[in-house]
């Protein structure tokens, strides 16, 4: 389970410890930390955590992570993204396929409230779920057994066990918006006894509203999903088959879409902006950057593609010697080499000074043996190469002659070179996921 030394997962820590001592749950129960180093005590909180285990004596797993704000992304967004990433390490590293968080029925009101007010959809307004997958495989079961347990009980427990935890200060700052709501809760519920039970029924409703939803969207966006052309692209949408709905059921199609993703949904505002500029708008090649994505529309597709590092800009003067690669890291990159003397380039030309370079506009090149010469630029439409794309394709040169195109291919007219040595070119892109040849 999800341990950061507070009250409340203190709590449920001994609760299951306790259970699994008295038989009554067959399970091996495991705490997991996340050391986000954002606090002066986060070290004393790790070591807390730690010291409490081996009282316990219960397998501890700690993980320090650095929190980075991606494009768009608040510090707190940022924090959970961090958080959930090591707490799936962890559950891998310790073998764990469920993960308990003690997340209660305050913790629930507050976030439904806090939605509220900050103009949350169906998603937002459902709630916490008590149960659901996470994970890049879905392969770990997140469960909130407490969520319909209330803080003053929960406080009890502790009492009647003599638990000790550790507080968090800024869960007394009132600049954090939960905070100044939590100052506030003790006026609502004298003015109103059963918010909490009525709010938490609401939340219900709306997951289950939600639920709907997400099912009917489900279906039709499984009509308008295309397979991927691009190694660089992660998923696809039909662009016609977009248009050919509604605004209200393009938003639902792109955020259900954008969260399978693995993204957070985007605000209302920012959600039409992309609606209006990938669906609506006609000509061009918009490009919107959202988390860890670009959305861009090309061809009567609309495109996720993975955000990638800028390429550096300049010509890259490199020399071949015979080598089976020549790496290019300021083009993220590689140029391979095969030997082919029925199709590939004389080995003559490419014994030449040669340069790596991006594309300047008016290139042409011959693409197949005794075919005419073609514009770079209509070359890449006709092969579907995103404009984007085109951008991180370099070409290469030897001597004052474009022989290479990356995600094109070679030069193929050398009417006065010998028939042998020839060698076939290729280019590797580097990424994460590894590469793709072009």
């Amino acid at each position: 389970m999800a341990l950061s030394g507070g009250r409340d997962s203190v709590a449920l820590l001994h609760a299951l410890r306790a259970a699994v001592a008295a038989g009554s749950l067959p399970l091996r129960v495991a705490a997991l930390h996340v050391h986000h180093g954002l606090q002066a005590q986060a070290d004393q909180w790790d070591d807390f955590c730690a010291s409490l285990c081996r009282d316990w004596e219960l397998p501890f797993f700690s993980r320090r992570v650095t929190v980075s704000q991606q494009h768009g992304e608040g510090l707190e967004a940022a924090a959970r993204r961090a958080r959930y990433a090591a707490l799936e390490a962890m559950c891998d590293e310790a073998g764990a396929a469920l993960l308990l968080f003690a997340h209660h029925l305050d913790d629930q009101v507050e976030t439904v409230l806090l939605r509220l007010f900050r103009g949350s959809g169906l998603a937002g307004l459902g709630g916490m779920p008590r149960l659901r997958r996470m994970g890049a495989r879905q392969q770990i079961v997140l469960l909130r057994p407490w969520l319909e347990v209330a803080r003053d009980d929960i406080e009890a427990y502790c009492a009647a066990n003599a638990l000790t935890w550790i507080d968090d200060p800024s869960n007394d700052d009132p600049r954090f918006a939960r905070n100044a709501l939590r100052g506030q809760m003790p006026a609502l519920v004298a003015a109103f006894p059963a918010l909490r039970a009525n709010v938490a029924q609401a939340a219900a409703h709306l997951a289950q509203a939600g639920e709907l939803l997400d099912a009917l969207t489900t279906q039709t966006m499984a009509a308008l999903v295309r397979p991927a052309r691009d190694a660089g692209t992660l998923a696809e949408l039909d662009l016609p088959g977009l248009r050919a709905l509604s605004p209200a059921q393009a938003d639902a199609v792109l955020r259900l879409w954008l969260r399978e993703l693995g993204v957070q949904a985007p605000s209302t505002a920012r959600l039409a902006a992309m609606r209006a500029q990938l669906i609506e708008h006609a000509g061009g090649e918009p490009a919107i950057h959202h988390q860890t994505l670009v959305l861009r529309r090309f061809q009567g597709r609309v495109l996720a593609c993975r955000a990638e590092p800028a390429i550096a800009s300049g010509d890259l003067a490199l020399q071949w010697a015979g080598e089976a690669c020549l790496p290019a890291p300021a083009w993220h990159g590689e140029l391979r080499f095969t030997r082919d003397d029925t199709f590939g380039l004389p080995e003559a030309v490419l014994r030449q000074p040669l340069r790596l370079a991006g594309r300047q506009g008016g290139e042409r090149i011959v693409l197949r043996p005794g075919g005419p010469a073609r514009a770079l630029k209509q070359a890449y439409q006709e092969a579907g190469v995103p404009m984007a794309r085109r951008a991180r394709l370099p070409l290469l040169w030897a001597g004052g002659q474009l022989v290479f195109a990356a995600g094109l291919g070679m030069h193929r007219r050398w009417p006065d070179a010998p028939a042998a040595p020839r060698w076939r070119v290729e280019w590797l892109a580097w990424s994460g996921n590894g590469g793709h040849i072009g």
